[in-house]
């Protein structure tokens, strides 16, 4: 068997301290999720993505990213693996552990997670008056109402010292089987998404207004 990542035994060590069931998904062919963690009577298949290299990031140096980056690239990592959730008619939730940033901040702030999930924030400047609109999710959205559906939310998991793992979820407002957050809310922070501030139009189109959190 092969050991243990960091991000596995928190996300363990985490159920362990609320007193979750959690069970690990036999390995296949196929690209099978990591756990299955049960609530009540609700299954959700939960993916780990590992973050062990950044892309510029330089500890005690000066660092530099696209916000987003590095959320967009587990996002695509895992979708073999949340495709297998949704076709299992389960939620699918992927968790992101920073494992190189000892303040697990860089690429993995809530700005990433939205910008990667929602599109960047983008705003529009007249050229004439120096007039702006309201900000908005724009370009480069992982999760949208045509793609990825089978995301239920992304969620961040940070190691907090002499605590236990706190994991924050960003809902996916698209997803073809919502999370059950009453359920998740005794355990988990939760970041709900007002769905009628997030673009449905199809792939290519501007979001109207900004995608607000809860």
């Amino acid at each position: 068997m092969n050991p243990k990542t960091d991000s596995e035994t928190l996300f363990e060590s985490f159920c362990t301290h609320h007193q979750l069931q959690w069970d690990p998904i036999p390995t296949d062919v196929t690209a099978r999720p990591d756990y299955k963690l049960t609530i009540g009577d609700i299954q959700i298949a939960v993916e780990i993505k590992q973050l062990d290299t950044l892309s510029g990031f330089i500890l005690g140096g000066r660092s530099s990213r696209t916000t987003g980056d590095h959320v967009r690239a587990a996002i695509k990592s895992a979708h073999s693996q949340i495709k297998w959730a949704s076709r299992s008619d389960m939620p699918g939730l992927l968790l992101i552990y920073n494992a190189r940033d000892p303040w697990q901040a860089f690429g993995t702030e809530e700005h990433d997670f939205l910008d990667a999930m929602y599109g960047e924030r983008t705003v529009k400047i007249s050229k004439g008056t120096g007039a702006h609109g309201p900000v908005f999710h724009g370009r480069n959205a992982k999760l949208r109402a045509d793609d990825n559906v089978g995301f239920s939310g992304v969620g961040h998991l940070l190691r907090i010292q002499r605590r236990w793992p706190i994991i924050t979820i960003y809902e996916n407002a698209h997803a073809r089987y919502p999370l059950p957050f009453e359920l998740l809310k005794p355990y988990f922070e939760v970041r709900r998404v007002m769905l009628e501030r997030i673009d449905t139009r199809p792939r290519g189109s501007e979001v109207p207004n900004s995608g607000d959190v809860d």
